[in-house]
């Protein structure tokens, strides 16, 4: 348990543990199918995606492009969204997560998926600094990008709506986390050394 959750442990209730990326797996596909305010949010934002992306298509009358733009781009978003924004999804959150009072940051390249995973150890955050993080990056990585694509035309229109939507893919792991707390008024999220995430819940007073 955190330091400041030892301090006064009676006001506090571990309510889930997750020690590693099977757990995560499992807790991933459990809760963004869960109906609250936090899916039906983005789900939502999916299905504007969706109609926004199809206006975008035939308003610029992009179904006859030549298909070389359509492969350059879409390849070209799915290369970042796969090699370059998660890098910097995860590095932004660790920089919050550090002025938030992390005590460690790893770098490892993960073969498997062909990047740097960046992970902050040690520190405890409530769910509401962690609602706000997650939508700065949401907002940056896939918001963003597909605003910009009603400004853009050729490869890097199909370049940005295909980053904005494999981006939203990529945080499904956020949008799991900001789903199972919802359902608690007051939460926090406790990441320790042992690469364990720990969820506690504010016992009533």
């Amino acid at each position: 348990m955190s330091p400041e959750l030892l301090k006064n442990k009676n006001h506090y209730k571990n309510v889930l543990s997750i020690m590693d990326s099977t757990e995560w797996l499992l807790f991933i596909s459990t809760f963004i199918r869960r109906k609250n305010l936090i899916t039906i949010i983005y789900w939502t934002y999916l299905f504007i995606g969706l109609v926004g992306g199809v206006f975008i298509l035939f308003d610029y009358n992009l179904v006859t492009v030549e298909s070389r733009f359509w492969i350059i781009g879409i390849t070209g978003g799915l290369l970042i969204s796969l090699l370059v924004s998660p890098v910097l999804h995860e590095l932004i959150q660790v920089i919050f997560f550090k002025l938030y009072g992390a005590k460690h940051v790893k770098f490892k390249w993960n073969w498997s998926l062909f990047r740097f995973n960046v992970q902050a150890n040690d520190f405890t955050l409530s769910k509401w600094r962690y609602y706000g993080i997650c939508l700065v990056t949401f907002s940056l990585f896939s918001i963003l990008p597909f605003l910009l694509a009603f400004y853009a035309d050729g490869a890097i229109l199909f370049t940005l709506l295909s980053l904005s939507f494999f981006h939203a893919l990529y945080a499904m792991k956020d949008l799991a986390v900001c789903s199972y707390l919802y359902k608690f008024p007051n939460c926090y999220i406790y990441s320790s050394e042992q690469d364990k995430t720990v969820f506690y819940k504010t016992l009533p007073k």
